[in-house]
């Protein structure tokens, strides 16, 4: 039995998809707002709770799959179980999203219950090459160089798996908002260029725990990117979650923009 904690965003459904048609059993935990059939809703302070649906249904492995939006600690309302990890939240909350997700999967681990990969049952949404007809120039390859240079950097800070470069400058970088709402600012700084520039790259920080944690990209990502004039998104080989793929690519195609991923 598999254990699935669902997020929003539509890569829950595409695991949930492959389960279905191979027939392999799971249970869907529903950390969203979103209606998903048959599912438990649970919330991140409910430890004892989470633990006993899985131990219940004989559950050894589970997927993160989709976004959770960090909550307010203070906010959280927590179980018993939950209450005597409190002193150890407090400082998982301090270093960022990426510490937190390390952290449950060491409260599962010590129930031995696996964190598997959240790609394991998707593999095709991997980006290994470029996928668009056009391809990045070398001003923006350039571009890629001094990006990928910026989030290593930044990477020590358990933040930005995003940044925008436009002929060297850089233009944003991405905060606690995401992607997409970076992209929007993005939108209206350059709503008045004329031509296309600058590239996305989106890339995961050094040291994230790649089994649960792939920066993701999409078809609304690609819209955005083209409303902000850009000439294309730079991925990591097989590091990143590609969704709406079909769509997302006719509508690059349509517009000359390119995707591609680097080593």
């Amino acid at each position: 039995m598999i254990g699935i904690f669902a997020g929003s965003g539509t890569l829950p459904k595409e695991i949930l998809f492959f389960l279905n048609k191979n027939k392999k059993k799971y249970i869907v935990l529903n950390l969203s707002k979103k209606k998903i059939k048959d599912s438990i809703h649970v919330h991140l302070g409910q430890f004892g709770k989470i633990l006993n649906i899985l131990k219940k249904n004989k559950v050894k492995k589970v997927i993160f799959a989709g976004y959770v939006k960090r909550p307010n600690l203070s906010r959280l309302k927590f179980d018993l179980k939950a209450i005597s990890y409190i002193p150890k939240l407090i400082s998982v909350f301090r270093k960022g999203d990426g510490n937190i997700l390390n952290f449950a999967t060491q409260i599962l681990k010590k129930n031995n219950i696996k964190v598997i990969d959240s790609h394991t049952y998707c593999k095709h949404l991997l980006v290994d090459k470029t996928v668009t007809k056009s391809k990045p120039s070398s001003e923006d390859i350039k571009d890629f160089s001094k990006g990928r240079k910026i989030l290593d950097v930044l990477s020590k800070f358990d933040i930005a798996q995003g940044i925008l470069i436009d002929n060297g400058y850089v233009v944003a970088i991405e905060a606690a908002e995401g992607t997409d709402e970076m992209l929007k600012r993005v939108a209206k700084i350059k709503s008045k260029n004329i031509s296309k520039s600058g590239v996305l790259i989106k890339l995961p920080k050094k040291k994230q725990n790649l089994s649960y944690d792939l920066p993701t990209i999409g078809l609304k990502t690609v819209q955005l990117c083209i409303k902000s004039k850009l000439n294309g998104i730079f991925l990591k080989k097989n590091q990143n979650i590609f969704l709406d793929q079909k769509k997302a690519l006719n509508l690059a195609n349509k517009h000359g923009f390119f995707i591609t991923a680097s080593k």
